[in-house]
Protein backbone atom coordinates (compact mmCIF):
# COMPACT_ATOMS: atom_id res chain seq x y z
CA UNK A 1 0.00 0.00 0.00
CA UNK A 2 1.45 3.35 -1.30
CA UNK A 3 1.83 6.43 1.65
CA UNK A 4 -1.11 7.89 -0.08
CA UNK A 5 -3.43 5.42 0.33
CA UNK A 6 -2.17 4.89 3.96
CA UNK A 7 -2.59 8.37 4.52
CA UNK A 8 -6.34 8.09 3.31
CA UNK A 9 -7.23 5.12 5.63
CA UNK A 10 -5.75 7.14 8.70
CA UNK A 11 -7.65 10.22 8.10
CA UNK A 12 -10.86 7.61 7.88
CA UNK A 13 -9.91 5.80 10.83
CA UNK A 14 -9.37 9.79 12.87
CA UNK A 15 -12.39 10.98 11.26
CA UNK A 16 -14.67 7.62 12.87
CA UNK A 17 -13.38 8.35 16.23
CA UNK A 18 -13.58 11.55 16.25
CA UNK A 19 -17.53 11.03 15.15
CA UNK A 20 -17.89 8.69 17.87
CA UNK A 21 -16.68 10.63 20.88
CA UNK A 22 -18.94 13.42 19.28
CA UNK A 23 -21.84 11.31 18.97
CA UNK A 24 -21.39 9.76 23.07
CA UNK A 25 -21.06 13.78 23.75
CA UNK A 26 -24.20 14.09 21.67
CA UNK A 27 -25.85 11.11 24.08
CA UNK A 28 -24.38 12.61 27.09
CA UNK A 29 -26.23 16.07 26.75
CA UNK A 30 -29.51 14.59 25.71
CA UNK A 31 -29.57 12.85 28.90
CA UNK A 32 -27.92 9.63 28.87
CA UNK A 33 -31.28 7.80 27.42
CA UNK A 34 -28.81 6.17 24.74
CA UNK A 35 -25.56 5.58 26.68
CA UNK A 36 -23.72 2.33 27.92
CA UNK A 37 -23.84 4.24 31.48
CA UNK A 38 -25.20 6.53 33.07
CA UNK A 39 -24.85 10.17 32.49
CA UNK A 40 -21.80 12.21 33.85
CA UNK A 41 -24.17 14.58 35.66
CA UNK A 42 -25.88 12.26 38.37
CA UNK A 43 -25.69 12.96 41.75
CA UNK A 44 -24.59 10.00 43.55
CA UNK A 45 -26.08 10.45 46.69
CA UNK A 46 -24.46 8.98 50.14
CA UNK A 47 -26.69 9.28 52.54
CA UNK A 48 -28.62 6.92 55.46
CA UNK A 49 -32.30 7.20 56.40
CA UNK A 50 -34.44 5.21 59.06
CA UNK A 51 -34.13 5.00 62.91
CA UNK A 52 -32.11 2.33 65.54
CA UNK A 53 -34.10 -0.55 64.49
CA UNK A 54 -34.08 -0.54 60.83
CA UNK A 55 -31.42 1.70 58.47
CA UNK A 56 -30.96 2.14 54.90
CA UNK A 57 -27.33 3.13 53.50
CA UNK A 58 -26.80 4.19 50.07
CA UNK A 59 -23.09 4.50 49.30
CA UNK A 60 -20.91 3.80 46.20
CA UNK A 61 -24.29 3.79 43.92
CA UNK A 62 -25.50 0.20 45.91
CA UNK A 63 -28.15 0.22 48.86
CA UNK A 64 -28.16 -1.93 51.41
CA UNK A 65 -30.33 -2.20 54.75
CA UNK A 66 -29.48 -3.23 58.20
CA UNK A 67 -31.17 -3.61 61.65
CA UNK A 68 -30.69 -2.20 64.94
CA UNK A 69 -27.87 -0.34 63.42
CA UNK A 70 -25.69 -3.30 63.34
CA UNK A 71 -23.17 -2.65 60.05
CA UNK A 72 -21.16 -5.84 60.21
CA UNK A 73 -23.89 -7.61 58.43
CA UNK A 74 -26.68 -6.02 56.00
CA UNK A 75 -29.79 -8.23 55.61
CA UNK A 76 -30.48 -6.86 52.30
CA UNK A 77 -28.03 -5.39 49.67
CA UNK A 78 -29.08 -4.05 45.96
CA UNK A 79 -28.53 -5.75 42.69
CA UNK A 80 -24.92 -5.23 41.46
CA UNK A 81 -27.33 -4.62 38.44
CA UNK A 82 -28.24 -1.16 39.48
CA UNK A 83 -26.70 1.67 40.30
CA UNK A 84 -28.54 3.41 43.23
CA UNK A 85 -28.76 7.11 43.56
CA UNK A 86 -30.34 8.25 45.72
CA UNK A 87 -33.36 6.32 48.34
CA UNK A 88 -35.30 6.69 51.52
CA UNK A 89 -37.63 4.31 54.22
CA UNK A 90 -41.04 5.61 54.30
CA UNK A 91 -44.74 4.34 54.46
CA UNK A 92 -45.29 5.62 51.11
CA UNK A 93 -48.94 3.78 50.82
CA UNK A 94 -50.10 4.95 54.55
CA UNK A 95 -50.72 1.34 55.29
CA UNK A 96 -48.80 1.10 58.49
CA UNK A 97 -45.61 -0.91 57.11
CA UNK A 98 -42.16 0.29 55.89
CA UNK A 99 -41.21 1.10 52.34
CA UNK A 100 -38.05 1.51 50.94
CA UNK A 101 -37.76 4.07 47.71
CA UNK A 102 -34.66 3.82 45.19
CA UNK A 103 -34.20 6.48 42.27
CA UNK A 104 -31.58 4.22 40.71
CA UNK A 105 -30.24 3.20 36.89
CA UNK A 106 -30.32 -0.04 34.87
CA UNK A 107 -29.87 -0.96 31.34
CA UNK A 108 -33.48 -1.09 29.51
CA UNK A 109 -36.30 0.96 30.02
CA UNK A 110 -38.75 -1.76 30.92
CA UNK A 111 -38.73 -4.67 33.93
CA UNK A 112 -39.73 -7.91 33.20
CA UNK A 113 -42.96 -6.78 31.68
CA UNK A 114 -43.17 -4.12 28.61
CA UNK A 115 -45.93 -2.68 26.78
CA UNK A 116 -47.36 -5.29 24.21
CA UNK A 117 -46.32 -2.98 21.40
CA UNK A 118 -42.74 -2.83 22.17
CA UNK A 119 -40.59 -6.18 20.60
CA UNK A 120 -37.32 -5.80 22.44
CA UNK A 121 -36.14 -3.44 25.32
CA UNK A 122 -33.36 -1.43 24.82
CA UNK A 123 -29.52 -2.30 26.37
CA UNK A 124 -29.37 1.05 27.26
CA UNK A 125 -29.08 2.91 30.92
CA UNK A 126 -32.07 4.35 32.16
CA UNK A 127 -33.37 6.14 35.61
CA UNK A 128 -36.38 4.43 37.52
CA UNK A 129 -38.10 4.65 40.93
CA UNK A 130 -38.18 1.33 42.11
CA UNK A 131 -40.67 0.35 45.41
CA UNK A 132 -39.89 -2.52 47.97
CA UNK A 133 -41.96 -3.47 50.85
CA UNK A 134 -40.11 -3.83 54.13
CA UNK A 135 -40.69 -6.49 56.83
CA UNK A 136 -39.79 -6.13 60.29
CA UNK A 137 -37.00 -8.64 60.18
CA UNK A 138 -35.50 -6.77 57.18
CA UNK A 139 -37.27 -9.14 54.61
CA UNK A 140 -37.60 -7.42 51.57
CA UNK A 141 -39.94 -7.62 48.85
CA UNK A 142 -40.52 -6.36 45.50
CA UNK A 143 -43.86 -3.43 45.35
CA UNK A 144 -43.88 -1.55 42.30
CA UNK A 145 -40.76 -0.74 39.86
CA UNK A 146 -41.29 2.06 37.59
CA UNK A 147 -40.28 2.41 33.65
CA UNK A 148 -38.09 4.54 32.45
CA UNK A 149 -38.93 8.36 34.30
CA UNK A 150 -37.76 10.16 31.63
CA UNK A 151 -37.27 13.03 33.69
CA UNK A 152 -33.59 13.39 34.36
CA UNK A 153 -33.76 13.43 38.25
CA UNK A 154 -31.35 14.75 40.25
CA UNK A 155 -32.15 14.18 43.85
CA UNK A 156 -35.49 13.38 46.20
CA UNK A 157 -36.46 13.94 49.33
CA UNK A 158 -39.65 13.19 51.60
CA UNK A 159 -41.84 16.24 51.76
CA UNK A 160 -41.80 17.67 55.28
CA UNK A 161 -45.46 18.49 55.49
CA UNK A 162 -46.38 15.08 54.69
CA UNK A 163 -43.88 12.11 54.79
CA UNK A 164 -45.86 10.02 52.62
CA UNK A 165 -45.18 12.73 49.69
CA UNK A 166 -41.98 13.19 48.26
CA UNK A 167 -40.33 15.96 45.66
CA UNK A 168 -38.06 15.50 43.21
CA UNK A 169 -35.57 17.71 41.17
CA UNK A 170 -34.52 17.12 37.92
CA UNK A 171 -31.20 18.84 35.97
CA UNK A 172 -33.26 21.62 34.92
CA UNK A 173 -34.50 22.95 38.37
CA UNK A 174 -38.31 21.82 38.15
CA UNK A 175 -39.65 20.01 41.11
CA UNK A 176 -42.38 17.13 40.87
CA UNK A 177 -44.74 15.83 43.96
CA UNK A 178 -45.09 11.89 43.74
CA UNK A 179 -47.28 9.89 46.31
CA UNK A 180 -48.83 6.33 46.20
CA UNK A 181 -52.42 5.97 44.95
CA UNK A 182 -54.14 2.26 44.60
CA UNK A 183 -51.04 0.80 42.97
CA UNK A 184 -48.29 3.59 41.71
CA UNK A 185 -47.17 6.31 42.06
CA UNK A 186 -48.85 9.39 40.63
CA UNK A 187 -47.60 13.38 40.44
CA UNK A 188 -49.70 15.64 42.46
CA UNK A 189 -50.31 19.11 41.21
CA UNK A 190 -47.45 21.39 43.01
CA UNK A 191 -48.61 24.75 42.59
CA UNK A 192 -51.23 27.30 44.34
CA UNK A 193 -52.36 30.11 42.41
CA UNK A 194 -53.49 32.91 44.94
CA UNK A 195 -55.82 35.65 43.39
CA UNK A 196 -56.36 38.60 45.81
CA UNK A 197 -58.77 41.83 44.79
CA UNK A 198 -59.15 45.31 46.32
CA UNK A 199 -61.98 46.96 48.22
CA UNK A 200 -65.15 45.89 48.14
CA UNK A 201 -67.48 48.84 48.95
CA UNK A 202 -71.65 48.04 48.67
CA UNK A 203 -72.49 51.96 48.15
CA UNK A 204 -76.23 53.36 48.49
CA UNK A 205 -76.61 52.86 44.80
CA UNK A 206 -75.20 49.41 44.32
CA UNK A 207 -78.30 48.94 47.13
CA UNK A 208 -80.60 50.67 45.05
CA UNK A 209 -79.68 48.77 42.10
CA UNK A 210 -79.87 45.41 43.54
CA UNK A 211 -83.09 46.10 45.34
CA UNK A 212 -84.80 47.45 41.73
CA UNK A 213 -83.47 45.13 39.43
CA UNK A 214 -81.99 41.65 40.60
CA UNK A 215 -84.63 41.08 43.57
CA UNK A 216 -82.25 42.10 46.36
CA UNK A 217 -79.58 39.82 44.81
CA UNK A 218 -75.46 41.08 44.36
CA UNK A 219 -74.01 38.09 42.14
CA UNK A 220 -74.52 40.74 39.28
CA UNK A 221 -71.31 42.47 41.11
CA UNK A 222 -68.63 39.31 40.32
CA UNK A 223 -70.06 37.80 37.09
CA UNK A 224 -67.60 39.17 34.91
CA UNK A 225 -64.93 37.66 37.27
CA UNK A 226 -65.90 34.18 37.81
CA UNK A 227 -63.74 32.11 35.50
CA UNK A 228 -60.56 33.74 37.00
CA UNK A 229 -62.12 33.13 40.82
CA UNK A 230 -63.09 29.99 39.90
CA UNK A 231 -59.34 29.22 37.85
CA UNK A 232 -57.23 30.63 41.24
CA UNK A 233 -56.60 27.60 44.03
CA UNK A 234 -57.01 30.73 46.51
CA UNK A 235 -59.27 33.52 45.98
CA UNK A 236 -59.56 36.27 48.49
CA UNK A 237 -61.80 40.07 48.38
CA UNK A 238 -61.14 42.52 50.59
CA UNK A 239 -65.23 42.92 52.13
CA UNK A 240 -65.00 46.44 53.14
CA UNK A 241 -68.55 46.84 54.39
CA UNK A 242 -69.72 44.74 57.16
CA UNK A 243 -72.85 41.97 56.88
CA UNK A 244 -76.05 43.20 58.59
CA UNK A 245 -78.92 40.74 58.83
CA UNK A 246 -81.48 43.54 59.67
CA UNK A 247 -82.72 45.58 56.94
CA UNK A 248 -82.94 48.47 59.35
CA UNK A 249 -78.91 47.99 59.85
CA UNK A 250 -78.26 48.49 55.77
CA UNK A 251 -76.90 51.64 54.82
CA UNK A 252 -74.32 53.12 52.34
CA UNK A 253 -71.56 55.68 52.64
CA UNK A 254 -69.98 56.86 55.19
CA UNK A 255 -70.98 53.75 57.75
CA UNK A 256 -71.85 50.76 55.89
CA UNK A 257 -73.96 47.77 56.66
CA UNK A 258 -74.48 45.41 53.57
CA UNK A 259 -77.34 43.16 53.82
CA UNK A 260 -75.98 39.94 54.16
CA UNK A 261 -77.28 38.82 50.24
CA UNK A 262 -73.74 40.56 49.93
CA UNK A 263 -72.02 37.65 51.40
CA UNK A 264 -73.91 35.02 49.76
CA UNK A 265 -72.82 36.56 46.06
CA UNK A 266 -69.47 36.26 47.31
CA UNK A 267 -69.88 32.94 48.26
CA UNK A 268 -71.74 31.95 44.68
CA UNK A 269 -68.68 33.73 42.81
CA UNK A 270 -66.18 31.36 45.00
CA UNK A 271 -64.24 33.55 47.03
CA UNK A 272 -62.33 31.67 49.34
CA UNK A 273 -61.19 34.13 52.01
CA UNK A 274 -62.45 37.34 53.09
CA UNK A 275 -60.23 40.38 54.52
CA UNK A 276 -62.26 42.14 57.17
CA UNK A 277 -59.67 44.25 58.84
CA UNK A 278 -60.12 47.63 57.35
CA UNK A 279 -61.40 51.02 58.66
CA UNK A 280 -65.07 50.11 58.15
CA UNK A 281 -65.28 47.33 60.63
CA UNK A 282 -66.60 48.58 63.51
CA UNK A 283 -69.59 50.63 61.18
CA UNK A 284 -71.97 48.51 62.48
CA UNK A 285 -70.13 48.01 65.95
CA UNK A 286 -69.89 45.39 67.76
CA UNK A 287 -73.00 43.64 66.01
CA UNK A 288 -71.88 44.13 62.62
CA UNK A 289 -68.38 41.99 64.02
CA UNK A 290 -70.60 39.20 64.81
CA UNK A 291 -72.89 39.13 62.37
CA UNK A 292 -69.90 39.06 59.37
CA UNK A 293 -67.59 36.81 61.00
CA UNK A 294 -70.58 34.43 61.93
CA UNK A 295 -71.27 34.35 58.23
CA UNK A 296 -68.48 33.66 56.65
CA UNK A 297 -67.11 31.03 58.76
CA UNK A 298 -70.73 29.30 58.22
CA UNK A 299 -70.40 29.25 54.67
CA UNK A 300 -67.33 27.79 54.16
CA UNK A 301 -64.89 30.82 54.32
CA UNK A 302 -61.99 31.83 55.86
CA UNK A 303 -62.43 35.46 57.71
CA UNK A 304 -59.16 37.24 59.21
CA UNK A 305 -58.96 40.67 60.45
CA UNK A 306 -61.87 40.67 62.89
CA UNK A 307 -63.43 38.27 65.29
CA UNK A 308 -66.84 37.83 66.97
CA UNK A 309 -67.37 39.11 70.30
CA UNK A 310 -67.60 35.48 72.01
CA UNK A 311 -64.48 34.81 70.61
CA UNK A 312 -61.75 35.55 73.56
CA UNK A 313 -58.73 34.35 72.54
CA UNK A 314 -57.00 36.31 69.91
CA UNK A 315 -56.29 34.42 66.83
CA UNK A 316 -53.39 36.80 64.73
CA UNK A 317 -53.88 34.65 61.71
CA UNK A 318 -56.03 31.61 59.95
CA UNK A 319 -53.86 28.80 58.23
CA UNK A 320 -55.35 27.30 54.82
CA UNK A 321 -53.92 24.59 53.06
CA UNK A 322 -54.13 23.58 49.40
CA UNK A 323 -52.03 21.00 47.44
CA UNK A 324 -49.54 20.29 50.45
CA UNK A 325 -48.56 24.08 51.01
CA UNK A 326 -50.03 25.96 54.42
CA UNK A 327 -51.11 29.31 54.72
CA UNK A 328 -50.56 31.30 57.21
CA UNK A 329 -53.28 34.22 56.50
CA UNK A 330 -52.67 37.71 58.62
CA UNK A 331 -55.16 41.36 58.33
CA UNK A 332 -54.48 44.28 59.89
CA UNK A 333 -56.31 47.70 59.82
CA UNK A 334 -54.28 51.37 60.73
CA UNK A 335 -57.80 51.99 62.44
CA UNK A 336 -61.51 52.13 62.52
CA UNK A 337 -63.58 55.14 61.90
CA UNK A 338 -66.38 54.20 64.67
CA UNK A 339 -63.92 54.28 67.56
CA UNK A 340 -62.37 51.26 69.37
CA UNK A 341 -63.46 48.69 71.31
CA UNK A 342 -60.47 47.08 72.27
CA UNK A 343 -61.02 47.81 76.10
CA UNK A 344 -64.41 45.31 76.25
CA UNK A 345 -63.43 43.15 73.25
CA UNK A 346 -59.61 42.94 72.63
CA UNK A 347 -59.85 40.48 69.55
CA UNK A 348 -62.63 41.67 67.76
CA UNK A 349 -60.63 43.91 65.44
CA UNK A 350 -56.82 43.39 64.52
CA UNK A 351 -54.79 46.53 64.80
CA UNK A 352 -51.38 47.45 63.56
CA UNK A 353 -49.12 48.23 66.29
CA UNK A 354 -48.21 51.59 67.74
CA UNK A 355 -46.16 51.07 70.44
CA UNK A 356 -42.70 49.19 70.36
CA UNK A 357 -44.17 46.03 72.48
CA UNK A 358 -47.10 46.00 69.71
CA UNK A 359 -44.67 45.98 67.09
CA UNK A 360 -42.34 42.80 68.48
CA UNK A 361 -45.64 41.06 69.13
CA UNK A 362 -45.90 41.74 65.63
CA UNK A 363 -43.12 39.91 64.36
CA UNK A 364 -43.52 37.07 67.35
CA UNK A 365 -46.61 36.64 65.97
CA UNK A 366 -45.37 36.58 62.16
CA UNK A 367 -42.47 34.29 63.38
CA UNK A 368 -44.58 31.61 64.98
CA UNK A 369 -46.85 31.43 62.01
CA UNK A 370 -44.06 30.07 60.12
CA UNK A 371 -43.82 26.86 62.59
CA UNK A 372 -47.76 26.46 61.26
CA UNK A 373 -47.60 27.31 57.47
CA UNK A 374 -45.03 27.24 54.84
CA UNK A 375 -46.03 30.65 53.45
CA UNK A 376 -47.07 33.63 55.32
CA UNK A 377 -49.09 36.41 53.39
CA UNK A 378 -50.50 39.39 55.50
CA UNK A 379 -53.77 41.74 54.15
CA UNK A 380 -52.90 45.46 55.60
CA UNK A 381 -55.47 48.12 55.34
CA UNK A 382 -52.91 51.71 55.37
CA UNK A 383 -51.89 54.72 53.47
CA UNK A 384 -53.44 57.45 52.31
CA UNK A 385 -56.85 57.95 50.58
CA UNK A 386 -56.92 58.85 46.91
CA UNK A 387 -52.73 59.41 46.84
CA UNK A 388 -50.56 56.68 44.81
CA UNK A 389 -47.10 57.33 45.94
CA UNK A 390 -46.52 55.06 48.46
CA UNK A 391 -46.18 57.07 52.20
CA UNK A 392 -43.24 56.83 54.37
CA UNK A 393 -45.60 54.80 56.68
CA UNK A 394 -46.24 51.86 54.72
CA UNK A 395 -43.04 51.26 53.99
CA UNK A 396 -41.81 51.54 57.65
CA UNK A 397 -44.70 49.16 58.26
CA UNK A 398 -43.49 47.06 55.38
CA UNK A 399 -40.14 46.80 57.01
CA UNK A 400 -41.57 45.36 60.47
CA UNK A 401 -43.26 43.19 57.71
CA UNK A 402 -40.09 41.56 56.39
CA UNK A 403 -38.46 41.49 60.00
CA UNK A 404 -41.33 38.84 60.52
CA UNK A 405 -40.67 37.31 57.52
CA UNK A 406 -43.37 37.74 55.95
CA UNK A 407 -43.69 36.33 52.24
CA UNK A 408 -46.37 38.63 50.53
CA UNK A 409 -48.06 41.79 51.84
CA UNK A 410 -51.16 42.86 49.70
CA UNK A 411 -52.51 46.26 50.58
CA UNK A 412 -55.73 48.26 50.21
CA UNK A 413 -57.59 51.51 51.63
CA UNK A 414 -56.30 54.05 49.05
CA UNK A 415 -58.43 53.21 46.19
CA UNK A 416 -56.35 53.79 43.73
CA UNK A 417 -53.08 51.84 42.84
CA UNK A 418 -50.24 51.59 44.31
CA UNK A 419 -46.56 50.22 43.42
CA UNK A 420 -45.86 46.70 43.21
CA UNK A 421 -42.28 45.66 44.57
CA UNK A 422 -40.09 42.93 45.84
CA UNK A 423 -37.97 43.75 49.10
CA UNK A 424 -34.88 42.07 50.89
CA UNK A 425 -35.79 40.85 54.22
CA UNK A 426 -33.36 40.82 56.91
CA UNK A 427 -33.45 36.84 56.59
CA UNK A 428 -32.04 37.17 53.10
CA UNK A 429 -35.52 36.30 51.79
CA UNK A 430 -38.18 37.82 49.74
CA UNK A 431 -40.69 39.80 50.17
CA UNK A 432 -43.27 40.47 47.77
CA UNK A 433 -45.50 43.93 48.27
CA UNK A 434 -48.33 45.07 46.73
CA UNK A 435 -48.79 48.24 47.81
CA UNK A 436 -52.18 48.97 47.04
CA UNK A 437 -54.59 47.18 45.00
CA UNK A 438 -57.45 50.26 44.72
CA UNK A 439 -61.25 49.28 44.50
CA UNK A 440 -62.31 46.10 43.19
CA UNK A 441 -66.07 47.07 43.32
CA UNK A 442 -67.48 50.37 44.03
CA UNK A 443 -69.49 53.12 42.91
CA UNK A 444 -66.84 55.33 42.38
CA UNK A 445 -65.21 56.67 39.26
CA UNK A 446 -63.39 59.71 38.22
CA UNK A 447 -60.09 61.48 39.22
CA UNK A 448 -58.99 62.33 43.08
CA UNK A 449 -55.70 63.67 43.46
CA UNK A 450 -55.12 62.96 39.35
CA UNK A 451 -55.92 59.26 39.97
CA UNK A 452 -58.47 57.49 38.66
CA UNK A 453 -60.68 55.23 41.64
CA UNK A 454 -61.98 53.37 38.69
CA UNK A 455 -59.36 51.19 37.76
CA UNK A 456 -58.17 48.94 40.64
CA UNK A 457 -55.44 45.67 40.03
CA UNK A 458 -55.61 42.23 41.07
CA UNK A 459 -52.34 40.34 42.62
CA UNK A 460 -51.56 37.10 41.23
CA UNK A 461 -48.62 35.12 42.27
CA UNK A 462 -47.74 31.25 41.97
CA UNK A 463 -46.44 29.72 45.20
CA UNK A 464 -45.14 25.83 44.61
CA UNK A 465 -42.86 23.58 46.26
CA UNK A 466 -38.95 23.59 45.47
CA UNK A 467 -36.34 21.06 46.62
CA UNK A 468 -35.74 23.79 49.67
CA UNK A 469 -38.90 24.84 50.70
CA UNK A 470 -42.11 26.80 48.73
CA UNK A 471 -41.08 29.45 47.07
CA UNK A 472 -42.96 31.83 44.77
CA UNK A 473 -42.78 30.74 41.16
CA UNK A 474 -44.63 33.35 38.87
CA UNK A 475 -46.31 36.79 40.11
CA UNK A 476 -47.81 39.44 38.16
CA UNK A 477 -49.91 42.59 39.02
CA UNK A 478 -53.47 43.07 36.62
CA UNK A 479 -55.59 45.60 35.90
CA UNK A 480 -59.25 45.65 37.19
CA UNK A 481 -62.44 47.51 36.13
CA UNK A 482 -63.62 48.41 38.90
CA UNK A 483 -66.46 50.91 38.96
CA UNK A 484 -69.73 49.46 38.68
CA UNK A 485 -72.17 50.54 36.03
CA UNK A 486 -75.82 50.18 36.53
CA UNK A 487 -78.23 49.56 33.51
Amino acid sequence: MDKRNKGRLLLIASVAVFCCIAGAAVFFAMGGRALIAPPGWVSWQEKEAGDENLTLLVDEKRASLFLEGDRSSPVWVSDKTLRVQDGFLADIDRDGDTEMVLLLWKRGRYGKHRPFWIDADEKTFSQHIFIYDVGESGSVRNKWFASDIGQDVLRMKLLKEDPAIFITETLSGECLLWAWESFGLKNLDNEVTFLAYGDNIIHERIIEYANRYEDGRYDFLYEPFLDEIGSADIAAIQAETVLVDKASAVSGYPSFGSPLAVGEAIRNAGFDIAVCGNNHALDRGIYGIDVTDSFYRDNGITCIGIQESGDKNYRPYEVVSRNGIRFALFSYTYGTNAGDVSDRYPSAVHYLPKTEDEKRKLVRDLKDARKDADFVVVFVHWGKEYEEEVTDEQRLVAGLLAEGGCDVVIGSHPHVTQDTEVITRPDGGQMLVYYSLGNFRADQKGERNGADTGIGAKAVFTVEHSFDGVRIKHWETGSVDSFWKSR
